[in-house]
């Protein structure tokens, strides 16, 4: 009941929906419990991990606040009508998300390192996370509730299942796209999603017999979606603009690639090497980059150039200048309320092609030119293949083109072999070119940049180095 008029706000239909597909990337969603790394992935009670619902709920805000009018966002997700939360006119959400199982979902374990200005470790930075490895399957159930009040200026019922079916279909496109994304790490190329099938059920509550119905009805029923509507998962919603620029870049591994992956260490045995490029079993074994590794390479290489153009102290003041643009760097200087995630997501990489070479080596003994006892150990690098880089970060006018700017600088030097990814690049592992023999276009939103925007994109992030106003060089992508 409405308290604030007296009057009953009855519920006129129910939409009932269900996505089915797999994880495109891994997926980090913590319990809180640290009993096998720093953050242990979250499980039901049988063991299975899980995505619980109040982590899809939040996604899903975040996410719709960006197209969603503000008063059907309230109704959706609830909100406090007179501006204060805890009075009497509250509004309750009328969007219910369920617990998902993440069926065959493979657990693993990511450990990850904070590097310095020289590539070196800092002291007490290094980590593990465990996470759902892709390709787990899952299934989303989500309710919406359609109230009396939720007619008002929509007509019918029917027109309000069809309101709601909007932003149901855009939600599947921002999973599908990769703007939507769950869990923890999610700028860092973890928990996306891929919509492959999606259906609804429709109980319209003011008949007497659809009612009955639902209060026999159940989702695991055989029949519980036999006469349910589809929805096409590849269908785009032209009248609703992506809400980031996504900046893609082919590249090719023309030597090898090392980003080390230590979990055989705990395992050694004589058939495996003491450690080996990061791979995933999809078709095939196939080489990872992952997120993480990206975004500490650019940030780093970045910062130097800031450093240079803004004549700033240090590399540690170049790092903090990034800091409203890649996240907060030094945590410890800052309260709880100042720390800011990145704008930034680097998506992990997957390599098509190449594989993996072993190799045996041993330090030598630089005065004798023998071997040096004990210090023989295995690796295999991966060597060969091409992938797709992909950089995402939410459209904003007056900071698009400093963003892409600095990007620039960094992507310009990878394909020319200056930033290197990944481990033992002193020694020329990590390096990365264009996929054809001649140059490689740089794709902003599916289309090849021009080199004038390239340039102004470019100037735009130097004027912002040394403190220019964002208006006077920068133009919107």
């Amino acid at each position: 009941m409405n308290r604030d008029t007296g009057k009953c706000n009855k519920i006129c239909g129910r939409l009932c929906v269900e996505l089915k597909g797999h994880l495109a990337s891994p997926l980090s969603i913590s319990s809180g419990e640290q009993e096998r790394t720093d953050a242990d992935v979250i499980l039901d009670e049988t063991g299975q991990p899980m995505i619980p619902g109040s982590s899809l709920a939040g996604a899903l805000l975040a996410y719709s606040r960006g197209f969603v009018p503000k008063e059907d966002l309230y109704q959706l997700f609830g909100a406090p009508r007179g501006g204060k939360p805890g009075s009497s006119s509250d509004r309750q959400s009328r969007l219910f998300c369920y617990d998902t199982v993440l069926k065959d979902g493979v657990t693993g374990i990511r450990d990850g390192v904070k590097l310095g200005e020289n590539k070196t470790s800092v002291h007490k930075s290094k980590y593990e996370i465990q996470m759902i490895e892709r390709d787990a399957k899952f299934r989303i159930r989500i309710e919406l509730i359609q109230r009396q009040e939720c007619l008002t200026g929509k007509g019918t019922i029917q027109d309000a299942w069809n309101w709601d079916l909007r932003w149901i279909k855009r939600w599947i496109q921002g999973f599908n796209t990769g703007e939507l994304r769950i869990g923890g790490k999610a700028n860092r190329g973890f928990g996306m999603l891929r919509i492959e099938s999606a259906r609804f059920k429709q109980f319209h509550m003011e008949e007497s017999e659809e009612y009955l119905n639902w209060l026999n009805w159940h989702w695991d029923d055989k029949d519980a979606f036999k006469q349910a509507e589809n929805i096409d998962p590849t269908d785009d919603i032209d009248s609703l603009v992506s809400l980031e620029h996504v900046l893609e870049v082919p590249l090719r591994i023309p030597y090898t690639l090392l980003v080390r992956s230590y979990s055989t260490a705990f395992t050694k045995a004589d058939s495996l090497p003491d450690y080996g490029q990061m791979t995933v079993k999809d078709e095939g074994e196939q080489a990872v980059i992952p997120g993480t590794s990206l975004a500490g390479a650019f940030r780093s290489h970045i910062a130097r150039i800031v450093k240079q153009i803004a004549h700033l102290e240090n590399w540690e003041k170049a790092q903090q200048k990034l800091e409203e643009y890649f996240g907060t760097w030094v945590t410890g200087e800052k309260q709880e309320d100042q720390l800011q995630s990145s704008r930034i997501v680097f998506e992990e990489i997957k390599v098509d092609g190449g594989h993996g070479l072993p190799q045996t080596r041993n330090a030598i003994d630089r005065f004798t030119g023998g071997t040096i006892k004990g210090a023989l150990f295995e690796e295999t690098p991966w060597t060969g293949g091409t992938c797709m880089l992909r950089i995402r970060w939410k459209r904003d006018e007056k900071e698009d083109d400093i963003i892409c700017g600095l990007l620039l600088w960094a992507v310009l030097d990878l394909l020319s072999g200056i930033l290197p990814i990944g481990g033992e690049t002193a020694i020329g592992r990590g390096i990365f070119c264009g996929q054809d023999k001649e140059e490689t276009d740089i794709l902003l939103d599916g289309e090849a940049m021009k080199e004038q925007k390239k340039e102004g994109c470019m100037q735009a992030a130097a004027a912002w180095c040394r403190g220019g106003e964002n208006g006077t060089v920068s133009r919107s992508i």
